[in-house]
């Protein structure tokens, strides 16, 4: 047994929550099948997992402004099997949001009402959810699936799986509102425009406008690619979205430099995030589709098809240890390819968090050791909020390496888990008042 292998698939699996999953998602014939792909089924083209709910398409007269609520549908799950007569309900929700080239699009995602009340200070309030990596297909959407668990697709083999669902429902049953977004094209036709920080923020803003009432207190959580959309949408809301009642943001583990996070998760057990990024960006800027078309070897060009509409659990199986270099005409990284063009590089820049100072609360925090999402570009991102103003909470747990010299992200899953309880924590401080002690100077 190859064991880099076998720890890969049970580590990660643990962390998780995952079983031993086969990997049936099959090859497709070239990159431009991948770079361009859509997940849009048509109404006359059903396949596994097609919902009206999310499929049938909005007649552009009705998107409205962003932040629309387009439709919502009961949504019983594991919390709450009664129905909305009952604490706890949930509905799913499709709503007008923006991409980053400011077109309107209808956007997916769930709420879950308080459990129990909120005995806290004021009006209850809410914690909108940017989730952490899923993939780029449909059935990973966390909204998508029966009780909101998980979702199969037997045409292509995608599984998703909501692995974060336990952090949804104990913040419902400490008395808050949940809303979790899928994300722009995550269950909604179109691609998924995988860490493209404008586009998500825009996707978390605007389900608070949806489903917040004015003037209501307000929290953003994410942890990994979520904590880059949370701290994306902390930083854009005084321009997107001025009206918000923000009280805070938990950022954990947030891709803040996408060049140097790219080098992290390259060679990696989700080296296929590499392949949603490409073409879910390629479809907002088809530049970059063409830059990897033209630079991408067959095996490239099955990566990047292979990757267009499948989840991040088959994918950790199947991409593992892929070295992107393996990938490319030339032999270089794709990392390396992209700093060797200007106008690439330019584009991967301008998505770079810290640049402008959230005016909330915000925490940042990294496992340590981190593997794939880099430590040192976590740090610098709760540097550049200090150096601009912003009110800082740094937490680096410092975990020792939980896999040296294999990049089984060990440290980075790990966070998901150690980190919940400082951090439910800190957004129940903000929302009740408690004055905040930012440490900015000590790290």
């Amino acid at each position: 047994m190859n064991f880099a292998r076998h720890l890969t698939t049970t580590g990660l699996a643990a962390v998780l929550g995952l079983s031993a999953l086969a990997t049936p998602a099959a090859d497709a014939q070239d990159l431009s099948s991948g770079l361009n792909h859509a997940v849009n089924t048509p109404t006359d083209a059903p396949i596994a997992g097609y919902d009206p709910f999310y499929d049938d398409p909005v007649p552009p007269e009705q998107l409205g402004s962003p932040g629309t609520m387009l439709r919502t549908k009961p949504a019983p799950h594991l919390l709450n099997v009664l129905g909305p007569d009952f604490p706890g309900h949930a509905k799913k929700i499709l709503y007008t949001s923006t991409t980053v080239h400011g077109d309107p699009v209808a956007t997916s995602g769930f709420v879950i009402e308080p459990a129990n009340p909120w005995r806290g200070n004021g009006p209850t309030p809410t914690v909108v959810f940017a989730p952490g990596t899923r993939g780029s297909g449909d059935a990973c959407a966390p909204s998508r699936g029966p009780w909101m668990t998980a979702q199969f697709n037997t045409t292509n083999g995608a599984l998703g799986l909501n692995y974060e669902l336990h952090s949804y429902e104990a913040a419902a049953l400490l008395g808050m509102r949940v809303v979790v977004v899928d994300y722009i094209g995550l269950g909604t036709p179109g691609a998924h425009t995988y860490v493209l920080h404008d586009e998500e923020a825009h996707a978390v803003l605007d389900a608070a406008r949806a489903v917040v009432p004015a003037g209501d207190p307000i929290a953003f959580y994410g942890y990994s690619q979520g904590g880059g959309a949370a701290a994306a949408a902390a930083e854009l809301a005084p321009s997107y979205a001025p009206e918000l009642n923000i009280k805070g943001t938990y950022a954990g583990a947030p891709p803040a430099d996408l060049l140097a996070t790219l080098d992290g998760v390259d060679n990696s057990a989700i080296t296929a995030v590499l392949g949603y990024a490409a073409n879910g960006w390629g479809e907002r800027y088809p530049e970059i589709r063409d830059y990897f078309s033209s630079h991408a070897n067959q095996q490239g060009r099955q990566f990047f098809a292979a990757t267009s509409d499948s989840c991040i659990t088959v994918d950790a199986l199947r991409w593992q240890g892929t070295h992107t270099a393996t990938l490319t005409t030339s032999g270089e990284s794709l990392g390396t390819l992209l700093r060797n063009d200007p106008r690439m590089t330019k584009l991967f820049v301008d998505q770079h968090l810290g640049t402008v100072a959230p005016p909330t609360p915000i925490m940042v925090s990294t496992p340590g050791n981190d593997d794939l999402v880099p430590s040192g570009q976590v740090t610098q991102l709760a540097r550049d909020y200090c150096a601009a103003g912003a009110q800082v909470t740094y937490l680096n747990e410092n975990i020792p390496p939980l896999s040296p010299g294999t990049k089984l992200g060990a440290n980075h899953a790990a966070g998901v888990l150690t980190q919940l309880g400082g951090s439910f924590m800190w957004i129940l401080d903000r929302f009740n008042g408690v004055p905040m002690q930012s440490n900015c100077g000590t790290f």
